[in-house]
């Protein structure tokens, strides 16, 4: 009886000992706040064991954003893609931040990815986290009003060895910054500046069709009219949009 009391707690032990280690890995995606941003102040290390940025492997963001700027409420596809010799796991979480926070507005465009932290970031899905030695992943962003000026792409990408478990794994961090365009205010109607507004009556001059936003990037209104008047819209910060011109505006 003894000896059946004695080898019923090392049978227990034995089986702790011997029982798979419990992953703290995300085959699924992202929990959220891991891209190495000023907001997020956080990376895939706090899941995965590894030292950041070691190893050999790159990550890098790219975008079509041209050169003189992106214009808000236009939309842009931004990529993230990794690179390291025989690896058939990654994953990410990507973010998009400026001076006064979370900037823009990401769009899924596929069944490999999936939104994270509040919908401010992009993560990859169980569906995608597959590859071989180069891993892509591209998302659509929408610049809004909270995005004036400039706005930084923040992304943590993730190589995994695939072991079913947090050991063994890379987290490399990139980043890519990006500037509104400017448009230069003239006070004529001519081709690049097609229209203008008054801000005393809340009226837009005009000789071509235009798109009003709201700083959410919704469009509110649409007018071809010479004269338009949007004081019925409610007080916030709109965008004017022709095909030639892009200007912010404030309703009071």
């Amino acid at each position: 009886m003894k000896k059946s009391l004695l080898l019923f707690p090392i049978t227990i032990a034995l089986a702790i000992f011997f029982y798979p280690t419990t992953s703290h890995s995300n085959s699924g995606g992202s929990p959220g706040g891991k891209t190495n941003s000023p907001l997020d102040a956080q990376t895939c290390t706090g899941c995965h064991s590894g030292t950041l940025n070691s190893g050999v492997g790159t990550a890098s963001i790219t975008s079509d954003i041209p050169v003189n700027g992106y214009v808000i409420g236009n939309t842009y596809t931004i990529t993230l893609t990794g690179v390291k010799a025989n690896c058939t796991k990654f994953g990410f979480e990507l973010t998009a931040e400026d001076a006064s926070g979370k900037a823009g507005n990401f769009m899924i465009t596929d069944n490999t990815t999936k939104f994270v932290n509040s919908n401010n970031a992009v993560s990859h899905k169980s569906s995608g986290n597959s590859g071989n030695t180069t891993k892509s992943w591209s998302v659509d962003w929408m610049p809004t009003a909270n995005s004036s000026n400039s706005t930084t792409f923040y992304a943590a990408l993730m190589f995994a060895n695939g072991n079913g478990n947090n050991n063994g794994d890379y987290i490399f961090t990139t980043s890519l910054t990006v500037n509104e365009e400017i448009v230069n205010a003239v006070n004529d109607l001519s081709l690049k500046n097609d229209f203008t507004f008054n801000t005393v009556n809340k009226t837009i001059e005009t000789t071509n069709a235009i798109l009003v936003y709201d700083i959410n990037g919704k469009l509110v209104l649409t007018t071809k009219e010479k004269s338009t008047t949007i004081s019925h819209l409610k007080n916030g910060i709109y965008i004017l949009k022709s095909e030639n011109k892009t200007q912010k505006i404030i309703l009071n």
